[in-house]
Formats: C-alpha cells, sequence, structure tokens
C-alpha cells in the first residue's frame, strides 16, 4: 500500500481497540496497514538477525586470529628463551631486558 497514512491507520486502530465497529472501507484500510506494519516488522527482524548472524561470525573470527596469534607469541617467546640461552653460553653474558618491549 503506497499511499499508507500511519495516522489515519492509527486512528482505526484505536476504535478497534476500544471495541467500536468499523465500515467496510475502513476494515479494509484497517487490514491493509496492520498487514504492511506486519511486513516491516518482519522485515526488521530479519535484517536484525543477519547483523547479528554477522557479527557473531565476526566475533568467531576474531576470536580464532586472537588465539593463533597467542599460540605464535608462546612460540616466539619460547625460541627467544632458546636464543638467549644460547647466546649466555657463548658468550657467558646475560640478556637483561623486557622479552617485550614495545617499539
Amino acid at each position: 500500500m503506497l499511499d499508507f497514512d500511519y495516522e489515519e491507520w492509527w486512528s482505526l486502530h484505536l476504535r478497534v481497540v476500544k471495541g467500536e465497529s468499523l465500515s467496510q472501507p475502513e476494515q479494509r484500510t484497517y487490514q491493509v496497514g496492520l498487514e504492511q506494519i506486519d511486513s516491516q516488522s518482519k522485515n526488521i527482524e530479519g535484517d536484525t538477525i543477519l547483523y547479528l548472524r554477522t557479527l557473531r561470525a565476526a566475533i568467531g573470527r576474531a576470536t580464532s586470529q586472537q588465539a593463533e596469534l597467542t599460540d605464535r607469541t608462546k612460540e616466539l617467546d619460547a625460541q627467544i628463551i632458546a636464543l638467549e640461552s644460547q647466546y649466555q653460553r657463548l658468550t657467558g653474558q646475560t640478556l637483561n631486558w623486557d622479552p617485550h618491549v614495545s617499539a
């Protein structure tokens, strides 16, 4: 219904809620408006569900990436420890710095 007038529909809706009778043309107008509002609600719900699914997938990917980065950090920390140990054995000196120095 392209010429849907919400205010007109709302006045009809209030009459229906109060238990008043509608004429045939009013009843058709009310029903068409009700169907349009229901249709819009379903579209909004569908869009919301799609948006939430998209967000859930993005969170899943981010969680997976975080786990991979955490594993990689552990691997690199182990390599640093091994290299520092080897350096100390070769030179007799220790490297006294924070292994996670920011650039």
